[in-house]
């Protein structure tokens, strides 16, 4: 019952934080919008059915049932027509345009988003995307520096059999004895020394072993108090090497950098350790960066999740997830047997990376998204530039209600691919163990 009730606050407290991230997206949008003396309508957090809302100024201010977005109405998104369009979907362009534009009175001629200039327009737009990269930081840095992060001590917490031990501690039939155990290393053993050298972190006593990859080292253990010799000839396996805060290493190129690892077949025990503020924000800059990479690969992402649902292949573990499976994650990490502080740093490191997905992928440049509406901006500051520069005239600012039909193909397509992640995340979830 009680793991029940965690796994059920984990996935509370995700969703709590989901919506605060959305709804600080929007005031993103929301704050230079009235500092630029835009008439903002309505500022919503979520879809659907309004649950509550109330009129400041303005603007209504309101919560919809559907906890899955936001947005703010700004008045003149859409300029009025200049001449008939009779292209193709003229028809749900005229009717967008009449429902963009309704209510507009002379007092509000001035008070038009199509009226600003390509800077302030792109204030407003990268306004909400920016709060969520600003978010992500934050909670980043306060996970990692301000909680910690469960690091490797110089405590042995179990000896196994064999390096080739599975999670349980089970052994391959025949498979040779581990390191450890022929050197008679014990669970509750301290290493101090390496090579006769004093060590304070396990990477100290990783350097040591690396130096001696063809002869025995020296293991110095505090065993009940008391100083312990182990001559110790480690396994050699080529791993790859990961950063102080956790994120992969990569060359010049890009691509991870491996090494030959010792292995002695132990398990450390492990504790919360705050990472310094540097490291944290690089974790940040790596985990910016290898969102940017994961959206770019997105349509290949969700095929692969498409495959899994079906049995074709199996789930990716770090491929992509819907809201659904993000609160399973959650769920199970409240869940999971490890320290509090462990589980609320893993929440707000969740929370963070989910707002630097947002921070990625709003910065698309395709309508309905931020990045649709930035690449308007400066797609009509360049063609103003130019014209003026050639013609010596102003064509004024460009209709982005013609690119309605584009946006409702990316929403379909937005819709279609939640629906497949959510098909996964149900028939085939993501499991943490």
């Amino acid at each position: 019952m009680i793991d029940l009730l965690l796994y059920l606050a984990g996935i509370a407290v995700v969703l709590l934080g989901i919506a605060l991230s959305i709804g600080l997206h929007e005031v993103g949008h929301l704050v230079p919008a009235k500092i630029f003396g835009i008439r903002v309508n309505q500022y919503m957090v979520g879809f659907g059915p309004t649950v509550k809302s109330w009129t400041k100024g303005d603007t209504e201010y309101g919560i919809k049932a559907i906890p899955l977005g936001g947005y703010i109405l700004m008045t003149g998104m859409y300029p009025p027509e200049s001449k008939p369009y009779k292209g193709p979907f003229s028809s749900w362009i005229k009717e967008a345009r009449q429902q963009v534009r309704e209510g507009i009175t002379d007092a509000d001629e001035d008070r038009q988003f199509y009226k600003l200039s390509a800077p302030k327009k792109l204030t407003i737009m990268l306004g909400g995307p920016l709060m969520n990269l600003f978010l992500g930081v934050l909670l980043i840095l306060v996970a990692m520096s301000g909680i910690g992060t469960m690091q490797p001590t110089l405590t042995v917490n179990q000896v196994y059999q064999c390096v080739e031990a599975d999670a349980q501690g089970n052994c391959p039939t025949g498979a040779p004895e581990s390191p450890a155990l022929l050197a008679g290393m014990l669970p509750g053993d301290t290493v101090s020394m390496a090579n006769g050298q004093p060590v304070v972190s396990w990477n100290e006593v990783i350097a040591q072993l690396s130096k001696n990859q063809t002869s025995p080292s020296s293991l110095t253990v505090n065993r009940n108090g008391q100083e312990q010799n182990l001559s110790i000839s480690p396994v050699f396996i080529e791993r790859q090497v990961f950063l102080e805060s956790g994120a992969a290493a990569l060359d010049a190129a890009g691509s991870p950098i491996t090494e030959l690892r010792p292995i002695l077949g132990i398990q450390l025990a492990s504790k919360m350790t705050p990472l310094s503020i540097q490291d944290s924000f690089q974790f940040s800059l790596t985990a910016t960066g290898g969102m940017l990479a994961f959206v770019a690969d997105l349509p290949r992402q969700v095929f692969k999740v498409a495959q899994s649902t079906f049995g074709v292949t199996d789930r990716d573990p770090n491929g992509a997830v819907s809201i659904l499976g993000v609160g399973q994650l959650a769920g199970e990490l409240t869940a999971a047997d490890i320290p509090v502080s462990a589980k609320l740093a893993s929440l707000l490191l969740l929370i963070g990376s989910l707002n630097l997905a947002l921070f990625v992928f709003n910065l698309l440049p395709l309508l309905p998204l931020d990045g649709g509406h930035v690449a308007g901006a400066l797609y009509e500051s360049g063609k103003r530039r130019i014209s003026k520069l050639v013609a010596g005239s102003d064509p004024g600012p460009i209709d982005t209600a013609k690119a309605l039909p584009l946006a409702y193909a990316v929403w379909i397509l937005l819709i279609l691919t939640g629906v497949i992640l959510i098909l996964a995340d149900v028939i085939n979830p993501i499991r943490l163990g």
